[in-house]
């Protein structure tokens, strides 16, 4: 049985507008512009967890390595503690002002952060300040990706036909996918290229810097591009001022709530099936470190190919079936998949099990944008996609390595990661059943 979340009435210049700009061109200046910040800050994350425990020996000393790269982790989590409130300051920002100011506001903070990262002085060179720079680098990541999903996704939907949402809120998650490849290489590349003393006095800040070249380009493409057509023409039919949090918790918290659910699979898929599979492999498995990475670098490329594919499928025939199998699939293959490579621990039974699993999480992932974007009103689309979304990142994917690494020290087995996996699909599956598919309506 399907619920019908509540919606306003429809808009009918926004409908003329979009029909409109009906086309089977890709706009790429409106993907390049929508999905530039996301990428930067997955990359910076990727990179981040490649090089967490160079940073933890140059910014948290201590006689325990254990404690220091625990501190470095605990730094790393400030991002995600502060992205429900960037969600809500810079998507009330996003739709007060527009998705254009937004996004250019959102990555110049963003930059802001991973420059202070990539510069900062370490702890023998300016002692107990340079521990809390990196925490204020990470504060205004978090800030920053925090604001940046809502009004980045809802720049980039609203800018779509309405018969191609599919495939250009995919790219949303293709950009993330991409990133993490890229971060993985570049990582890769650093740790076979220099030594180790190298890596801990200048290494492991490149990537870093790498990643604040592409802010120039996307601020130069942000400052370029017009605002979204959806919300110039929802804002020449409502003038009145509201808070778009208020009206976000008030009235639309039905959906505010569904967003969350969505999102707990995806996050809790990615860091499960992604980016903890390289510790579990190694750890759990006694698979050698390099051939973890090989399957995830595989991994991501499947996930690349699901995602697309998922857009494509959902223009077709709706957002909810790829959805629904997607959490079906993980559901039904899942544990089966992690018992085989816990008998068979290779790196070729490794890249199967992984390509699987992120295959099917692509097929959620790819229609997640355009169905996220279709539960909400242009005037407070930015928030209330932003609060259901980082809320859900804050809890199930900044404690997912913790979680993940309690459930086995608390039953001693191995494959007990895979329960907070299932966890994450069942309520992903539980939630999109629940849901009216809008792919077909014109955007409000």
């Amino acid at each position: 049985m399907e619920v019908s979340v509540g919606r306003d009435g429809a808009s009918n210049t926004a409908n003329t507008a979009q029909s409109e700009r009906s086309s089977k061109r890709i706009d790429v200046k409106v993907i390049a512009v929508s999905t530039v910040g996301n990428a930067l800050e997955w990359f910076d994350f990727t990179v981040f967890t490649f090089f967490a425990a160079n940073i933890a020996r140059q910014f948290f000393p201590s006689d325990n390595p254990t404690a220091a790269l625990l501190a470095a982790w605990t730094t790393f989590g400030v991002g995600f503690l502060t992205r429900p409130l960037g969600g809500i300051v810079l998507g009330a920002y996003a739709d007060k002002h527009g998705r254009k100011a937004a996004l250019l506001l959102t990555i110049t903070v963003m930059a802001l952060g991973v420059a202070v990262i990539a510069f900062a002085p370490t702890y023998a060179q300016i002692g107990m300040a340079a521990p809390v720079l990196m925490l204020i680098g990470r504060f205004l990541q978090g800030f920053s990706a925090g604001g940046e999903v809502g009004s980045a996704t809802a720049f980039l939907v609203e800018h779509a036909p309405v018969e191609r949402r599919g495939v250009y809120g995919s790219f949303q998650m293709i950009a993330q996918a991409c990133s993490m490849l890229l971060g993985a290489i570049v990582s890769v590349g650093i740790t076979q290229t220099l030594t180790p003393e190298q890596i801990d006095a200048f290494g492991w800040r490149i990537p870093f810097v790498i990643g604040l070249l592409i802010v120039p380009v996307g601020l130069y493409v942000r400052s370029r591009l017009d605002e979204s057509p959806v919300f110039k023409d929802a804002r020449k039919q409502d003038a009145e001022k509201r808070s778009p949090f208020i009206e976000s918790v008030t009235q639309h918290w039905r959906q505010v709530l569904a967003g969350f659910g969505l999102t707990v699979y995806g996050t809790i898929g990615t860091y499960i099936f992604y980016y903890y599979m390289p510790s579990y492999a190694t750890k759990s498995l006694g698979i050698p470190f390099k051939s973890s990475v090989i399957a995830s670098l595989c991994a991501a490329v499947a996930y690349i190919v699901g995602t697309f594919a998922s857009g494509r499928i959902s223009d077709a025939i709706g957002r909810k079936k790829p959805m629904t199998a997607s959490a079906l699939i993980s559901l039904i293959i899942a544990y089966p998949l992690f018992l085989a490579v816990s008998h068979v621990p290779t790196l070729p039974m490794l890249i199967f099990v992984q390509c699987c699993l992120m295959l099917s999480l692509g097929l959620f992932q790819g229609s997640y944008c355009a169905f996220v974007c279709e539960l909400f009103p242009s005037r407070v689309r930015a928030t209330s996609m932003a609060i259901g979304y980082n809320f859900a990142v804050m809890i199930f994917g900044g404690f997912a390595g913790a979680i993940a690494t309690l459930l086995i020290g608390w039953t001693g087995d191995k494959l007990a990661v895979v329960y907070y996996g299932l966890f994450g699909a069942a309520v992903g599956l539980v939630t999109i059943l629940m849901l009216k598919d809008r792919s077909r309506q014109p955007l409000l």
